[in-house]
C-alpha cells in the first residue's frame, strides 16, 4: 500500500509539473503580449475565450472561485509576486502534507511523528508565502521614499506624473519598479487611471502608496501643486521610518522571547521522542496525554498571539 502511494505521489508530482510548465508558457505568451501593448487583452471577454486555453488547474480554479478564501489566497499570491495560481498553491499544499509523512513512515515507522509533519508540511507553504509577502512590503517601504522624492523632482523638472512613474520603472530597483511598471502597463492597455492606482495599493499593501495615490487622484480632481505636496509626504514618510526602526529595536527583545517560547516546547519533544519514544509516548496513547498536548498547544497559540499584539505597535 505504501509503494502504491508513493507511485500515485510521483506520477501526481509529474502531472503537476506538467501541467504548471504549460501555464507558465501560456502566462509568458501573455506577458509578451502585454510588453508589446496588445489593448486586445482587456478588450476580451472572458466567455469569448477559446476552452483550450484551460486545464486541470483552470477547471480546479473555476470550481474554488466562489469561496472567499479563495478571494484571500489570490489577493497574498499577488502580493508576494508569486505568478501560480491558487490551484497550483493547494495542490502544493497537499503534496507537501502527504509526501513528507510517506517518507517518516518508510523510514521510522512511526504514526505520532508522521502526523505531526504532515501538520508541519501543510504550513510550510503558508510559512513560505507570508515570509515572502513580508519580505517584499518591508523591501517597498523601504523604497518608497526614493519613489516618491523622485516623482516630486521630475514634476518639478517638467515632466508629467506618468512619465515619472515610467522614470521610477527604469531608475529604481524591484519591487518598486515591478509594481509602477504594472501600473503603466495597464494604463497603457487601457484601463482607468483609478482602477489602475487600487490595484497597485491592493498588491503592495502600504499605508505610504496609499496616501500618495489618494493625493494624486484628488490633485487630478481639483488640481493644485503635486510636488509640494509629495514633499510634505515625503517628510511624513522619513519621519515614520526612523519612529518604526526605533521602535523595532526597542521591541527585539519581546520578539525574540517570543519565539523562544513558541519553539522550545516543541523542539525538546521532538528531542524527547527521538531519544526515548516509550518515554514521551504515553501522552499519544493515554486520554490524559492527548488532553494534556491538546491543553499545550492551546497554550502555545494564546501565548505567541499575546505577545506578537503587546510586541505589534502600530506607527
Amino acid at each position: 500500500m505504501l509503494t502504491a502511494i508513493l507511485i500515485f505521489l510521483a506520477i501526481s508530482l509529474a502531472v503537476f509539473f506538467a501541467a504548471g510548465f504549460a501555464d507558465a508558457r501560456r502566462r509568458r505568451k501573455l506577458e509578451r503580449r502585454m510588453q508589446a501593448g496588445d489593448a486586445e487583452l482587456f478588450e476580451e471577454p472572458e466567455a469569448a475565450r477559446p476552452k483550450s486555453e484551460g486545464g486541470v488547474f483552470t477547471a480546479l480554479d473555476a470550481a474554488i472561485k466562489k469561496f472567499s478564501a479563495t478571494a484571500m489566497l489570490r489577493r497574498a499570491l499577488r502580493r508576494a509576486n508569486l505568478t501560480i495560481k491558487v490551484s497550483e498553491f493547494i495542490v502544493i499544499v497537499f503534496l507537501c502534507a502527504s509526501f513528507v509523512p510517506l517518507l517518516v513512515l518508510l523510514f521510522f515507522n512511526s504514526k505520532p511523528l508522521a502526523i505531526i509533519c504532515s501538520a508541519a508540511g501543510a504550513a510550510l507553504p503558508f510559512f513560505y508565502l507570508r515570509h515572502r509577502q513580508a519580505a517584499r512590503k518591508k523591501m517597498f517601504e523601504a523604497q518608497m521614499l526614493d519613489a516618491v522624492t523622485l516623482i516630486s523632482n521630475s514634476l518639478k523638472s517638467g515632466y508629467s506624473f506618468l512619465q515619472s512613474i515610467d522614470l521610477i520603472t527604469r531608475e529604481l530597483p524591484p519591487p518598486v519598479c515591478e509594481e509602477f511598471a504594472k501600473m503603466l502597463q495597464e494604463i497603457k492597455l487601457g484601463m482607468a487611471f483609478e482602477q489602475s492606482v487600487k490595484n497597485l495599493v491592493e498588491r503592495v499593501d502600504n499605508a505610504d502608496i496609499d496616501l500618495v495615490m489618494t493625493s494624486v487622484i484628488i490633485q487630478r480632481e481639483v488640481g493644485g501643486n503635486l510636488s509640494e505636496i509629495l514633499d510634505k509626504i515625503a517628510v511624513t514618510i522619513r519621519e515614520r521610518v526612523r519612529i518604526k526602526g526605533q521602535v523595532r529595536t526597542l521591541t527585539a527583545q519581546g520578539r525574540l522571547s517570543g519565539v523562544i517560547l513558541v519553539l522550545l516546547p516543541v523542539i525538546l519533544a521532538v528531542v524527547m521522542y527521538l531519544i526515548s519514544p516509550d518515554y514521551i509516548g504515553i501522552l499519544f496513547k493515554e486520554s490524559v496525554g492527548r488532553m494534556m498536548l491538546s491543553a499545550a498547544a492551546v497554550s502555545e497559540v494564546l501565548g505567541m498571539l499575546i505577545i506578537r499584539k503587546i510586541v505589534d505597535i502600530k506607527v
